[in-house]
């Protein structure tokens, strides 16, 4: 609520916050009257718990709406598509600040994200199932710092990865723990092996390896 909206005002902008007022203060006040001995007690206190009982119910399904609308914004954001200009990759700035595409990995399309702040290109434990990309015994762990403290994590390796005019294949890759929100990332091991990258009016550039 803003400092500068009267209480009253912000009330009648809530119908939510005052049937669960209503509710608080039926139920107190049947309580009050059933101690007295009134019928009307009864009915005033089961009434209150009925408006209360709406008022959660009510909570948790717009909570929910807005939880499914944010992923829904998500996925739309994750499903822009590359397109090719001149022999070129060309992938618009998202309405999230980031550059994100549809690639495909072992020819399943797969929801990336082109960061060039980043030193490996990774996936997550679940997407890598799914891409029949196995973690390579042969080689140890290695320790990834993140927002949320170091983690361990596995080397893969993809056979082939496509995005755009970009055709990489034999592609290493990080696989690290499953997370609420997957995000497969192109890093900077995969954009080293191309002619080049430029970012021009919010468009990432990426060209192709020479043949």
């Amino acid at each position: 609520m803003s400092n500068d909206v009267p209480l009253g005002e912000w009330l009648i902008g809530q119908p939510v916050v005052l049937l669960a007022l209503a509710g608080l203060l039926a139920a107190g006040l049947g309580w009050k009257l059933e101690a007295s001995g009134s019928k009307l007690g009864d009915r005033l206190r089961s009434a209150g718990y009925l408006a209360i009982g709406l008022a959660t119910m009510l909570i948790v399904v717009d909570a929910a709406r807005k939880a499914e609308r944010s992923d829904a914004a998500l996925e739309l954001v994750g499903r822009s598509q590359a397109e090719v200009v001149g022999g070129e990759t060309v992938i618009p700035l998202g309405a999230d600040g980031h550059f994100r595409a549809v690639a495909q990995v072992n020819g399943q399309d797969l929801s990336v994200m082109i960061d060039t702040g980043a030193t490996y290109t990774s996936i997550e434990e679940a997407t890598a199932r799914k891409l029949n990309i196995a973690a390579d015994t042969s080689r140890p762990p290695t320790e990834l710092g993140t927002a949320n403290g170091t983690i361990s994590a596995r080397f893969g390796l993809a056979d082939e990865l496509r995005l755009g005019a970009i055709n990489a294949r034999k592609v290493t890759v990080i696989i690290i723990p499953d997370t609420n929100r997957p995000v497969a990332v192109i890093g900077m091991d995969l954009l080293a092996r191309l002619e080049g990258w430029r970012v021009e009016n919010d468009k990432l550039i990426l060209s192709p390896p020479r043949k």
